[in-house]
């Protein structure tokens, strides 16, 4: 029992890992001017993204952080019955097969199947590109539609897509 007690006493990460540690929460420049300039981005792709979803009645919270949009859908809930799309999985799939946008359904995440509910990612872009020119490109909505052209295609599809129903 001794030795036990003793292994877990002194039993510590090793060093090199301690090292990496400690430069990992060392100031970095370098890195907080790319990560200002990353979170500038996916910001603004965000809040686009989700105006095209609003403005077409599909209901989503605006995003504050990170890069997903967990969009409701339930305002087009009979057009779905009528397509006999039932479900969350169902909705993904029909809108993988019609528009070409992959999601996954909110099921996935906890909600109820019969909610009409998905996760989308909006990093679709080639991020290296829009990084560098976000050091002398204001970020706004003509940045977004310049470095982001495919995500915002993908938006439109499923507004397209829903509507079209």
């Amino acid at each position: 029992a001794l030795s036990v007690a003793a292994s877990e006493t002194f039993t510590s990460t090793s060093a090199p890992i301690q090292y990496a540690a400690v430069t990992a929460f060392e100031p970095h420049p370098e890195m907080d001017f790319y990560l200002e300039r990353a979170r500038k981005i996916l910001l603004h792709l965000g809040q686009y993204c989700n105006r095209i979803l609003n403005e077409a009645g599909i209901n989503n919270a605006a995003p504050h952080g990170g890069f997903y949009l967990f969009p409701d859908f339930s305002n087009f809930r009979n057009k779905f019955l009528q397509h006999d799309i039932f479900d969350s999985e169902t909705m993904c799939d029909k809108l993988l097969e019609s528009a070409g946008v992959a999601t996954l359904p909110g099921s996935e995440f906890g909600c109820p199947p019969s909610v009409y509910t998905l996760r989308i990612s909006y990093v679709n872009f080639d991020g290296r590109k829009a990084i560098d020119a976000a050091v002398t490109e204001t970020v706004d909505d003509l940045f977004i539609e310049k470095y982001c052209p495919d995500t915002l295609t993908a938006m439109r599809e499923i507004v397209k897509w829903v509507t079209a129903l």
